[in-house]
This record gives C-alpha cells, structure tokens and sequence, in this order.
C-alpha cells in the first residue's frame, strides 16, 4: 500500500509540477543534464529541479527520472525535491552532469496501516498493530499465505505440522494461546471472514495483525484470540500495465533419520534378542542372502524402503498474471492464478486455481463505489489409505514398520512385511498404488461490493453500504479397495498370498458434500475533520450476518478394483446416509471516536455489541468496549528544539475487552436427536428421539481483558525505529464441560457446561529496524524477539488429580512424563527399584523416580511436569535485505526458544505412541542408526539410549524425561537473491517491458536445533508424519 501511496503522490506531483512550469521559457544559459533517483536506485518521476534562488527557474524529471536545466554559471546550486523525501541541495562545482539521489523524509511519508474498518497513519496509531507488505511477504514462493506470515510479524506464531500439499497442519496465534479451547485468531480478507488459504498470495498487498483489544474491539465476537487482515491489491490511476510472476519449485524433505539397511537390520536385531536373553533371530543363511542382496528363491534382498517411497523431490510449480490501472473514474486490479504441487511420495498432489477482481471508481463526483469478486477451486488427491498422521496403516508410517530384508516383489507381487508376533501386513508401495483414492474438492465464489456517499453540504461526512455473498461448495471422495500382497511372516519365515490390513475383499466408496453460504449487510457512517488544531473522527456501523449450511454423506460398498465408482454403482449397503442442516444469524454494533489535539495528544475509545444466537435470551448481548490514549513526545518543542535526530517518538496505553462464544448452540434448551436404537421394548431396538445434552440456561460469553502499554520510536530519518509492547490478557469464564446434569437411569448422562475456566497471559515485543545506504550499496536489517507465557488460572478437574499433576498454574501444553533417573547399570538396581508395567526389567532399561512414594510406578501417581510447553514462548526473527545496482539479496532467519518436545509422541490420553525413535524394531520393523549405534550394550554403558529389545514390553517407550528433547531451533527461512535489469535497457530493446526480475530463493535451508533427525516444528511426533520440506526456487516477474 506504501507503494501505491507513493506513485499517488507521485503522479499528482508531476501533474501539479507541469502545470507549474507552463510558462517557463527556456534559458539561453549553461545547460545542466541530470538524473534523479530514490533510494532504491529507482527513477523519480516527478521530482522538482529548480536554481536556488530563483525557484521560477525550474523543471521536473521525466519517466526515466531525467531532468535538463538551464543555468546561468556552473557554480549555480540546485534545489531537487519530492513530496516524502528530504529537499536536497546540490553544488553544481562545475559540472554538466549530475546524479543526484534522495533520500525518504521519516516525517515527510507516514505508512499507512490497515485496521479494523478503516485505516491510519502509523504515526497517530495508538494500538498494537504488526503490518507486512506483499515484497516482504513474496521473499520466497510458497503454496499459502499461512506460512508467509512465519517470522515476518511480531507476536505471532506459525507452526507448520506437515509438509502435506494442501494440508500442511499450520496453527497461527498471536500473543500466545490465551484459552484451551480454540485459540485460533479471526481471519478476514477485505473485511469478511474467509478461510486463509484459499487466497492467492499474490493477490495481497498487506497483512495487518490486531493485537491488543484497542485495535480489535470493533470485531467483539470471536476477536479474544487477534485479528489478521488481508488486504488485497487495487487499481490505481495510470496506464494499463499487465504482470506475470512465475515460479518453479523442488522440494526435499527437511529432516527424516536414515533407517538401518538389511545387513545391518539383521545385525542389530539380533543384538536386541541377544540382549532379550535369547539367541539370534535370524540366521547365518539368511544374512548371507540379504548381504548378498540376491536370494534364487526370491524370498530375501535388500530394499531401501525410504527410497523406494520417497522420490528425490517433489514438485511445484505457479503462475500469476495480472493487470492493473484505470484513471480518475474507475480504476481495477484483476489476476488469475494457478498453483500444481505434486508431494515427495507418489499418488498425492494438490492443485489449485484463483480468480479475482478489485474495481472501484467514482460514479459522481461524491458517490463511489467498490466491487470485490473471487473466485477460489482446489483439489487434493491422496491414495485410498490417508497420509495423514494418526490414519492407520498410513504409507509413511507402513515404510518404518517394513524390514529391509525382503524384496519389493515376490511372485508377481508387492510384498508385505509381518513382523514376529504381528498379524498387521506393512506394504507401503502396494498401499500408495493399490488402495484406491481419495479426492478433496472445493469451489468458493466471494462477492463484497460497497457504495459509498461523501455529503457536500457537511466536510468529512461519508455514509456506506456494504453487501456481502458468498457461497462454497465442497466434495469427498473416498474409494478403499482390496488389493493382494505376498506377505512375509517373520514368525514362519514363508510368504503366503492374503489380503492386505485395513481393506476388505471388495471396495467400499464414501461420498460427503457439503455446502455453505454467507450473506452480510453493513451500513455505516464516518466523519472525519480538522479544526485548527483538533482533529476528530467517528465511525458507527451495523453488520448482520446470516450462515446457511448443508452436509450429506453417503456409503456403499462391493466395488472391484476397475470398477466405476458411484453411490448407484455399490452392490453392498454399508450404513445409513446421513445429512444435516445449519443456519446462524449475529447481529452486532460497532462504534469508534478518535481525536487528536495538535498532532500530540491522541485518544480513541472504540465499542461492539454483539449478539449471538448461542446463547439464551438473556444472555445473548455482549458490550466489548477498549479505550486507548497516546502522546506524539516528538511533537513537542522540547524535543524539536533540543533533539532534532529524533523524527518520531510516541507512547500509548490501551485498555479493552473482547468476547467468544466459542461453544456449542442452543445448550439452553432440550436438544433432541433421532437415535436408530433408541427405545428397546421386549427385547427389540426401536428408533426414536432421544435428548442429547442437559440445559445449561446460565452459559454465556467468555470474556478477555487486554492491556497493553507501546512506544515507538524513529531516529535519524529511519536509520533507527525502535517498537516495544508489553501486554496482559486475562480471560475469565471459559466455557467448560462439567459433570453429567442427569443420571443413566433418567435417560442420559450429559455433560453441563458451565463459564468456569480462567487464565492469564502476559509477555513482550521488541523490533529494531535499521536502514542506510552507502554509495548504491542500500540495506535494511529487522529483528524481532516476542516472549508470551500464558498460566491456567482456573480449569475443572477430576478430585483425584494429584497435586504434582495439576494444570492449575501451569502454562497450556505443558509436557508431563515419568522422570528418568538414568539406566539400570546394576542387578542390585533392578532388584531394589520399582519399575512400570508388567514386562521384565534387564540392564540398560530406563529407571524412572518413584514420585509419591508408594513402590510403584505409575502413570495417575508418577507423571510430573517436565520440560516447557509444545508452543514455543519465545520468537524471534532477523530480516535482511541488500541491493546493489539492481541486485538484490534478501533472507528471514527465524527461531524459537523455550519449547519442548518428546521423541515418542504421545496421545492425548497420555499413552505411549510406538515410534522408531524411541522404539527400535517395533512389530519386527525397522529402526533408525542413530538409534542402535548409541543404544547401551554391556560394552557401552554410558549410551545415551536404552538398550535394543524385540520384545514388546515398551517399558523405555513411556513419555519421559529421557526422550525429552529441547526445543529450540533457528532456521533459515527464506533466502532469495534476484536481479532486475535497468529500465534504461528494457528501453533502449522497445520490446514493451517496464520491469523484468529474476530470482533463485529457497526456504526452511538450513536449521540448528538439538535433534536433527526430525523437524523442530513437528512437537509431536509420530511414525506417520509427513515431514516438512525445504524448497529451491526459480521465478520470473515481467511487468509490460
């Protein structure tokens, strides 16, 4: 938006400056012939030349920044300005010739930032806003505007889980998490609620995040956990100018354990039975055929499994062309884009298409309109058993559990892996290409349009009308088919022909569609105006919002693998369809005044009342109001007079509340739902209505109090900017489920809810900015560090809780765990120490403390808080940007502190998850070197892992201390380096180019973290996780 801003001004600039200099007569002088530049080395268009002393005598640059003057002598001074930059003058000394480069007035241009229904100068914001541009954020291509936002904006927090096409499980926060029920921020794209993702990312001109209840008090309902808006871009006034950017990426997997080969799978398995106190489990025959790599029988071989899965890259690659411009009247921005990511495993990829339409002109002098249209189709496909974490029997979990010693192929087909004791076969290849599909489809179409009328008779009085549709469409597809495997069992040692796990003999097909449309309705009024030194402005609004939602799924089965699939065409009734119906109304007010007194004194009271259909009728209104006051220190002459380094100096302060009614609707009454064995009389299952909840009449909103106390500083026209924030959230009435209202043998045993839970969250942000140039050298250097630690200050739970494993006082995700004393060294150890579960303990598994005493370990009594959290408390992020004559080079290094994670991976019930990094040889499978090669044997005891064991007891598989890993990462986000050729040759060619870039960028390069065998951002691990992905990038952006 800066950027538009400053052609703005530039083009009135060279408009006012034309006229002015109609009557100049040209001077029978000297002649001076120059170029005027930015401070990006770009041509100023519009910059005012003229001879000190004689301001009549003067001209402007021209489009390529070129200005030629006559002077009387060449020892005349010339004065060059240009609106937003500082007024240069520059002795001639003699020459003819001249370069002359200016430099951006701190005091001159104020950023504009986006916030709630409206905008404002940065320098009268009083509210904690993070704002991003469209450059900052295209450093490096990525598939979503989700990961975009990573490390460019303090205070909010992206954790990438997977590297998935199309899903890659990122949650964004801001300010921590301030709730344990959802803490998501509310996300609108040009003033609606919109799904993230499903914006082009090189549609957006800005990111604003709101930050404190100041700025995001005016959105109440659902505003407790920020605000991200997403402006997109406009037209503006000038010559049509039609832009291409392109890109083609290559992804590797950013971190995944080297898994051990077949010799040495059969070396260390029998190193774990031996240490079982049995002999080895396999045989000397069967080693020299895996060594060998060559069986006659076909039986055994030496198959790298990761490899065979996982192909070298995956690829993406996107396109984007879009045209802009207009004049006074009517201006447009309209694009299309696509984006085709295929994954690091076959049979899944992710496509994507984007539409838009930005219009906006004057249809009489005081009436204006807007029109906003997008249009928005993906679709993701996967094989018919999912790649997603917790699917079973997922591929990537199926290539760790596969034991190398088997080929890909027995006897004309895939092979399966049983391990000893399993009946599960593991056939990640026949899996990816036999199991069938799934297919994810969705349409959205969004329409905002907005009139607006500015009343001639009153200065500053605007009235709007703004109109919003839109309307979603989504479709499921799943097929799961059976398919044959020669399964080998390690037990028998023989294969046998059978039906791979989780599929049956014929196909079942499900089918789920859903539907969704959004009408708005927002008429609102604003007044801005300047009285001598009082400035005032005022906006009250109206917004009702009605939801409309449909869904329908549907199952048949008893498809061959050929068969065409359609509900029609199921020979099997599998369940009965289902469907359902939504359809939600909120209504809500919103009012803001703010006022300034002479550029100094700024205070601003903002207001929402909200109603929601959630709740009974009494308690359905919510009055979210914030107050805010500021002071511009700058602008007093005690700091003029006496600092003149300083541009700008402010403090401000603000208070305010903000709302959720994050829980389920209409508690308040009977809710009633249509059981199929609802009733049984004599014997027999009768369908019929049944109640489904207990009346909770009292739920109401949850509320959380925000302060927050800022000051920002400019120094030495921008060579210095300083931002810090301290802030406080306390969020009280938590909606929370509570004990079951009425007893089984009333009819039901439903959970009350109650506005019962509370907790508080406090931290701080610091950025330092710095920019300078030296000759055609320019640069810019940005750190970040934001700290949030939040505590549960009220929760419900269970009255045989033990003290040691309360949440009450804790931060939300904190790790709990049986504490790791070390590893049993001794039989006197093993024979005086209490240990967990019922299998036997040996020499080199883990000793855990005995927590409360009672000679026994066990997971109500002895799990304690270990570690920090899974979300990081601390982030940080340092941003650099270098030109030089055209070249440019730009990198994010992004990092996180105070965060833990462990190596097992746990549910949420607390149990164990069985993953290669803690469990070697899990179901006969595979295992990581790093893992064996620094296990303990009776000659290594100082290892720093348990000893190896093929038997299944998990004991040293528990979530404890010993697989706690510290957290702590810093990683080079995005590097990019890139070269725009001269306009002065795109020129001289006269082929109809004004800019042409191109660039080589990557992103997730590099990362230093304590683990290197996982990814950082990945805190729970599992054995079925799509691992993140770095990526190397080639782009071209052509601007004709």
């Amino acid at each position: 938006m800066e950027k538009q801003i400053t052609w703005s001004i530039r083009f009135i600039a060279l408009f006012i400056c034309s006229l002015s200099f109609l009557n100049v007569h040209a001077q029978k002088n000297t002649n001076v012939k120059g170029t005027v530049y930015d401070s990006n080395n770009e041509p100023l268009v519009g910059a005012t030349v003229s001879v000190k002393g004689n301001s009549s005598n003067g001209t402007i640059t021209n489009i390529d920044g070129q200005f030629s003057l006559n002077v009387q002598d060449l020892k005349s001074t010339l004065v060059v300005s240009f609106v937003g930059y500082q007024t240069q003058e520059v002795a001639l000394h003699g020459r003819s010739e001249i370069t002359i480069r200016l430099q951006e007035d701190a005091q001159a241009l104020d950023e504009v930032v986006v916030v709630g229904y409206g905008t404002q100068k940065k320098k009268f914001l009083i509210g904690s806003v993070s704002q991003v541009g469209s450059k900052e954020l295209m450093m490096a291509p990525q598939a979503n505007l989700s990961n975009m936002m990573t490390g460019k904006l303090p205070g909010v927090t992206s954790v990438q889980r997977s590297g998935l096409p199309g899903n890659d499980q990122t949650s964004i926060n801001i300010r921590g998490l301030g709730t344990f029920l959802d803490s998501s921020p509310l996300i609108l794209v040009d003033g609606v609620e919109r799904m993230l993702n499903t914006v082009n990312p090189n549609d957006v001109e800005n990111i604003s995040i709101l930050k404190d209840a100041a700025t995001a008090s005016v959105y109440g309902l659902a505003a407790a956990n920020g605000v991200i808006l997403v402006t997109t871009k406009k037209g503006t006034e000038g010559k049509v100018t039609l832009s291409y950017d392109g890109s083609v990426t290559f992804q590797k997997n950013t971190a995944m354990p080297e898994m051990l080969n077949g010799p040495d799978y059969i070396y260390w398995y029998n190193k774990a039975s031996e240490l079982d106190g049995n002999g080895p489990y396999y045989g000397a025959d069967i080693q020299t055929k895996v060594a060998n790599n060559y069986d006659p029988e076909g039986k055994y071989g030496n198959t790298n499994w990761t490899k065979e899965v996982f192909k070298d890259y995956g690829f993406t690659h996107q396109h984007n062309i879009s045209a802009s411009g207009g004049n006074k009247n009517i201006r447009f921005f309209t694009s299309i884009g696509m984006l085709d990511q295929s994954g690091i495993i076959e049979n899944v990829n992710y496509d994507r298409y984007n539409v838009r339409s930005n219009v906006e002109g004057n249809i009489t002098k005081d009436l204006t309109f807007e029109l906003n249209i997008s249009g928005f189709y993906e679709e993701k496909n996967w094989p018919g058993i999912s790649t997603s974490a917790q699917a079973e029997q997922n591929p990537i979990q199926q290539t760790v559990y596969s034991a190398p010693i088997i080929p890909i192929y027995y006897q004309g087909e895939y092979t399966a892996w049983i391990g000893p004791g399993s009946s599960t076969t593991q056939s990640p290849l026949a899996t990816l290409r036999n199991s069938g599909f799934q297919k994810n489809q969705r349409h959205e179409f969004d329409g905002t349009m907005k009139i607006s009328y500015a009343f001639p008779w009153v200065k500053g009085l605007k009235a709007s009308l703004g109109l919003v549709y839109d309307t979603s469409y989504s479709e499921d597809n799943g097929f799961l088919v059976g398919y044959n495997v020669n399964a080998y069992s390690a037990d028998s040692k023989s294969y046998n022909l059978m039906r791979a796990s989780s599929t049956s003999e014929k196909g079942n097909y499900t089918k789920s569609a859903s539907s969704f449309r959004r009408f708005m309705v927002r008429p609102s009024v604003e007044y801005a105006n300047t009285f001598g030194k009082h400035a005032v402005s005022a906006l009250f609004l109206y917004e009702q919002t009605q939801l409309k939602g449909s869904t329908m799924t549907g199952k048949m089965g008893g498809y061959n693998f050929n068969d065409p699939v359609d509900l029609s065409l199921g020979t099997e009734f599998i369940s009965n369809p289902t469907g359902s119906h939504s359809d939600k109304a909120t209504i809500g007010y919103v009012g803001r005044f703010n006022y300034i007194f002479d550029k100094r004194y700024l205070v601003e009271f903002a207001f929402r009342v909200d109603g929601s259909y959630k709740f009974a009728k009494d308690k359905r209104w919510g009055f979210f109001p914030s107050v805010s006051l500021g002071w511009v220190i700058s602008e007093e002459n005690f700091i003029k007079n006496n600092f003149s380094s300083i541009n700008l100096l402010k403090l401000r302060a603000s208070v305010g509340e903000l709302g959720s009614d994050n829980t389920d609707a209409f508690l308040h009454r009977s809710i009633f739902k249509v059981e199929k064995n609802a009733y049984i009389f004599g014997g027999v299952p009768y369908a019929g209505l049944g109640a489904s909840n207990s009346i909770t009449s009292s739920l109401t909103w949850s509320t959380t109090r925000s302060y927050n106390i800022g000051a920002d500083l400019t120094m030495w026209n921008g060579l210095l900017g300083v931002e810090f924030d301290l802030f406080y959230k306390l969020t009280k009435d938590i909606q929370e489920s509570r004990s079951g209202g009425f007893p089984p043998s009333l009819g039901g045993n439903y959970a009350q809810k109650g506005n019962t839970g509370k907790i508080d969250n406090r931290g701080f942000e610091l950025v330092l900015k710095h920019q300078n140039h030296v000759n055609d050298f320019y640069y810019s250097i940005t750190g970040s560090v934001a700290w949030a630690r939040n505590k549960v200050l009220s929760r419900i739970e269970s009255e045989s809780t033990p003290w040691y494993r309360t949440n009450i006082g804790e931060p939300l995700g904190q790790i709990y765990g049986y504490k790791a004393i070390g590893l049993y060294q001794t039989q006197e150890q093993l024979d005086n120490r209490p240990f967990v579960g019922n299998g036997v303990q040996r020499l080199g598994d883990i000793m855990y403390e005995d927590i409360n005493g009672d000679g026994k370990i066990t997971r109500d009594g002895d799990k304690v808080k270990i570690g920090h959290s899974t979300l990081p408390e601390l982030n940080y992020s340092l941003s650099m940007d270098f030109n030089w004559k055209g070249f440019n080079l730009s990198a994010l290094w992004q990092g996180a502190a105070i965060v833990s994670y462990t190596l097992n991976g746990t549910y949420n019930h607390g149990s164990m998850d069985n993953t290669v990094y803690t469990r070697p040889f899990y179901s006969g499978g595979n295992a990581p070197y790093y893992l064996v090669e620094d296990s303990w044997t009776p000659e290594n005891t100082s290892a720093r892992y348990p000893r190896l064991s093929a038997i299944h007891n998990g004991n040293n598989a528990y979530t404890s201390s010993w697989w706690l890993v510290n957290g702590n990462f810093l990683r080079l986000k995005n590097l990019q380096f890139g070269y725009t050729i001269p306009k002065k040759i795109l020129a001289k060619a006269n082929i109809g180019l004004s800019n042409v870039r191109v660039y080589v960028a990557g992103t997730n390069l590099f990362t230093f973290t304590e683990f290197k065998y996982c990814d950082p951002e990945m805190a729970i691990i599992n054995n079925g996780y799509y691992p993140q992905q770095k990526n190397y990038s080639v782009g071209l952006n052509i601007t004709f």
